[in-house]
């Protein structure tokens, strides 16, 4: 596991209010997850990208493959029944900037060099009756193509705002695992009878 670190910072102040949970319940730990979920991102490895986009509604990134396999950047414990605090999917300034400009998803023919889960440390905090600030480790997921040489990161960021003002960010750990999709229920087609 690689390791890396990350400073991010961004106007948070223009996401909608929320009715945040009790404190004790919304500070996460600094430890990172012991048990691993979802799947060893070198499996990606030599495979080509042919699409990549970012679900408008949920905090997900699909990878869609030439070989027709597609893998998602998912984060952690996210429930999209109960969501909890607004999570959203952060990375680097240049992916950022191609998916925004691709509206959302992109066509690319690019071969995935390198890709691995990091450990990234940024600050969290909380100013409510005092401010609290501390440093956060959390996991994300990074990887370079063959034709840039260039790392991009994929990470998750969990906010709370009141009267427009972030009064809450924190981190999570985002995972990649891959889709699979359940078998279709054939309708059979019999024809109507005569009457």
């Amino acid at each position: 596991m690689a390791s890396t670190s990350s400073s991010s910072s961004s106007d948070l102040s223009s996401s909608p209010s929320t009715t945040p949970p009790p404190p004790s319940s919304r500070r996460r730990s600094t430890h990172l997850r012991s048990q691993k979920i979802g799947i060893d991102p070198s499996v990606l490895a030599g495979k080509v990208l042919a699409r990549i986009g970012r679900s408008p509604k949920h905090p997900c990134m699909q990878l869609h493959f030439a070989d027709g396999a597609v893998y998602q950047i998912l984060v952690d414990g996210y429930d999209p029944v109960h969501r909890g605090l607004p999570k959203a999917l952060e990375m680097d300034p240049t992916l950022d900037s191609l998916l925004n400009a691709a509206d959302g998803s992109v066509v690319l023919e690019r071969t995935i060099d390198q890709c691995a889960l990091v450990t990234l440390t940024d600050k969290a905090f909380e100013s409510r009756q005092r401010e609290q600030r501390w440093d956060q480790n959390h996991v994300g997921v990074a990887f370079k193509f063959r034709e840039e040489q260039v790392w991009h990161c994929v990470w998750a960021m969990l906010t709370d705002h009141e009267n427009g003002t972030c009064v809450f960010r924190s981190y999570n750990d985002v995972y990649l695992d891959q889709l699979r999709h359940s078998p279709r229920k054939r309708h059979s087609r019999t024809p109507s009878s005569p009457a």
